[in-house]
């Protein structure tokens, strides 16, 4: 077992009600995180899922802990594209996990460091840059897809739109 995260939206089936949501032009990428992961947990049936360092799934959701993931993202995806030191902190109650993600040659080493009883078994992995890249493009255009398919309007809002199309 290596370390892996994803998004699965929900598949709705039939067309959904629009997802409505006051957006604000001077709305920043933060807010508009932390309204598109409410909105999607609103919906109900999607999986944020992060596995690794001795456990295969962590116990998230997606109304907090996804949006403590993507409040991050930006500079998760930009640190580990430039190959240079990144974290990201997991600080949702229970959850409580720092990952440092840091460049080796073709690789990523990543730390995980709880602040739990729980204990990451090993505290260390690697994956290859180019599979962690992939990854993290996935999970945005899923994210972004996610909001597309309960019918939100934050599904037209940047950076979400780009998302959709694949323009990371």
């Amino acid at each position: 077992m290596s370390f892996s995260v994803s998004f699965n939206p929900a598949v709705q089936s039939g067309a959904a009600a629009p997802v409505s949501t006051s957006l604000e032009p001077d709305d920043d990428y933060e807010t508009l995180v932390m309204e598109a992961c409410s909105a999607l947990s609103d919906a109900g049936g999607s999986r944020f899922h992060i596995g690794g360092f001795g456990s295969d799934e962590w116990p998230l959701d997606v109304g907090y802990d996804l949006s403590a993931f993507m409040e991050q993202f930006p500079s998760l995806l930009a640190g580990v594209r430039e190959r240079r030191e990144v974290e990201v902190d997991l600080y949702s109650q229970g959850i409580e996990r720092n990952l440092t993600f840091h460049p080796s040659e073709d690789l990523v080493m990543i730390h995980c460091e709880s602040r739990t009883n729980w204990a990451p078994n090993p505290e260390r992995e690697s994956i290859a840059q180019s599979e962690l890249v992939a990854m993290l493009l996935k999970l945005a255009k899923d994210f972004a897809r996610g909001l597309k398919a309960i019918n939100s309007d934050l599904s037209e809002a940047a950076p979400f739109e780009r998302w959709l199309e694949g323009d990371v």
